[in-house]
């Protein structure tokens, strides 16, 4: 006669290292250029304690810390070159097979990319299928042409340090100057309509 052993699962070692060799969550943001891919991602590797993968910030990180690949990137932004696809995807693969990726999962926002130079989009899907740690959400952000170009036109770029900056910081005083008028247009409308309403 077969006995069975009953195992609890809830002891605090087991549970422990059931946790730690669970696959970390993952998550990949796409999106048009300049719809707040970055900002989002920024947000989720925060709160979710995620790997932000983000080729800016890879770029950034190679050129502060002075490596190999950084200086050979200052160089080519030095001569007034873009950097090439293929060196910034090498990084962005590179990055997702590090071991603290796989401890901690990441949050990927630049990929795919609409160019098609180094590689197509089906073959960057592919590329994103077959990595190790496959996405668990896939968020895509939505944004009328319309909506995003009104956007994109109230952001200015820092020349030394590349950040984009939106209206609301470069500039608050015409935006709360903006907003008031908006309050007294507002504020005109009400006591007519309340001086309607009396007479009535």
């Amino acid at each position: 006669m077969e006995t069975y052993r009953y195992v609890d699962n809830l002891i605090e070692d087991e549970a422990e290292r059931e946790i730690l060799l669970a696959k970390p969550t993952c998550f990949i943001i796409v999106g048009k250029p300049g719809v707040g891919k970055s900002t989002l991602a920024k947000k989720i590797a925060e709160s979710w304690r995620c790997i932000l993968i983000d080729d800016t910030e890879l770029l950034n990180t190679h050129i502060k810390e002075q490596t190999q690949q950084g200086i050979e990137l200052l160089d080519i932004l030095a001569e007034g070159r873009s950097i090439p696809e293929e060196t910034v995807l090498q990084l962005i693969t590179k990055r997702l097979q590090s071991p603290d990726v796989e401890h901690y999962g990441y949050v990927l926002s630049s990929m795919p990319v609409m160019s098609e130079e180094c590689l197509k989009i089906h073959e960057q899907i592919e590329l994103i299928k077959n990595l190790k740690l496959t996405p668990d959400f896939i968020i895509n952000i939505k944004c009328a042409d319309r909506d995003l170009i009104q956007r994109l036109s109230r952001v200015k770029q820092h020349p030394d340090t590349g950040q984009a900056y939106l209206r609301e910081q470069w500039n608050p005083e015409e935006v709360n100057s903006n907003s008031e008028e908006e309050n007294k247009d507002e504020g005109v409308g009400e006591d007519e309509d309340q001086g309607d309403v009396e007479q009535v």
